[in-house]
């Protein structure tokens, strides 16, 4: 979701993805907006990281259910938040 001004953006399903800016500065900053509505700055570097992997995905399909947690316990050695 983009922001540029107006009323505030309020996320609706988070984990959400929020890409605002200003025009008159010609300025932009992505961030993430977790479960708790903690908002955190992302490096544009790292989004662009991660949209290179996931051009890389052809045949591949998005975990959900379980698989969610087992890819977080066994590559991220993490334990997956609830929504």
């Amino acid at each position: 979701m983009s922001f540029d001004g107006g009323e505030p953006y309020k996320c609706g399903n988070p984990p959400c993805l929020h890409v605002v800016l200003d025009r008159r500065r010609r300025i932009f900053k992505i961030f993430l907006e977790d479960y708790d509505g903690l908002v955190i700055p992302v490096p544009l570097q790292e989004i662009k990281r991660v949209c290179s992997r996931l051009r890389e995905l052809s045949g591949f399909r998005e975990a959900s259910g379980e698989e969610i947690d087992y890819l977080a316990r066994k590559y991220l050695e993490a334990e997956p938040e609830n929504e």
